[in-house]
């Protein structure tokens, strides 16, 4: 009689040996609890070379690994899949509950009422998401790609001020193209500017009342002040409501208190792609999310 594989569970660290990350830490921390981890060079996986990029996993095997690494687009999240998949290992979130915690477009029709009013469009095109936003009524507004913005050029390729014209808008999604270079994600979206709450300051300017919530399957994990601020974590767990919207195993929400004292959802983004707040203990949420003991 056949055996059912014992299926075991795994951390995949996605490095880019060009660049420093925190994932030593992490994997310390996933060690600790008892974790196998496995490192993934995304540089090879970039450029096409999935047996290089997964030289440091078991030829074959039954792993179920989370993804904890630098962004991916959904294309090379399921290019990734495919080649753990040839060896018999598969990712713990696929690639549509990444994509669908992922990009704006997918994630906003499920949470509209609860974030900025958003519009979009495909492509590189900024005549055309100008006339998208017209939608929006006049700004200011903040534009970035489906996933991600330029807030560290805030000015420049971010915040569209109030009576910014067409002239404006379209030099701003120039210098954010030019930012977001070949890493751009699909199209432009066009968001609401809501005022936030301020809390402090941080060297890039002003840091709001600003939080991450990481949820696996359907249940608050982890929250902690997105600044490193000593401030006390309110009870978040009626976002759990919020995020059974959400088709995602594992995914982050962040969360920020506007001037009026009402919360709002900044964005949502896969939780395997998410970085962690410095107060947030890697042991319990992997402890958590794994479902292993501390």
């Amino acid at each position: 009689m056949a055996t059912t594989p014992r299926i075991k569970q795994a951390i995949v660290f996605g490095r880019n040996p060009h660049q420093p990350d925190t994932f030593d830490t992490e994997a310390e921390a996933a060690e600790a609890l008892g974790i196998e981890t496995f490192q993934l060079d995304l540089h090879a996986l970039l450029e096409g070379n999935t047996d290089r990029a997964l030289a440091a996993l078991p030829e074959r095997g039954h792993l179920r690994l989370l993804y904890r690494g630098w962004m991916l687009t959904g294309e090379e999240y399921e290019t990734l899949d495919e080649a753990l998949d040839e060896r018999g290992h598969a990712l713990m979130t696929t690639p549509s509950e990444y994509a669908a915690a992922h990009y704006l477009p997918n994630w906003y029709p499920r949470l509209k009422g609860y974030t900025a009013r958003s519009v979009w469009t495909e492509g590189t095109d900024a005549s055309e998401a100008w006339e998208a936003a017209q939608e929006l009524g006049s700004p200011p507004w903040l534009v970035k790609d489906h996933v991600k913005s330029a807030k560290e050029r805030w000015a420049e390729a971010c915040f569209v001020p109030a009576g910014a014209t067409r002239e404006d808008f379209e030099r701003i999604c120039g210098a954010l193209l030019e930012e977001r270079g070949d890493r751009f994600e699909r199209g432009f979206v066009v968001r609401r500017f809501l005022p936030l709450k301020v809390r402090g300051r941080t060297p890039s300017g002003p840091a709001h009342l600003e939080f991450r919530l990481f949820f696996g399957r359907g249940r608050l994990l982890a929250a902690e002040s997105y600044d490193d601020f000593d401030v006390d974590v309110p009870d978040f767990s009626a976002f759990e409501r919020l995020a059974r919207k959400i088709d995602a195993r594992f995914f982050t929400m962040d969360v920020a208190m506007l001037e009026d004292g009402r919360w709002l959802v900044v964005e949502v983004n896969d939780g395997g792609v998410s970085g962690l707040p410095a107060s947030i203990d890697p042991r319990e949420l992997f402890a958590a999310l794994l479902g292993v003991e501390r």
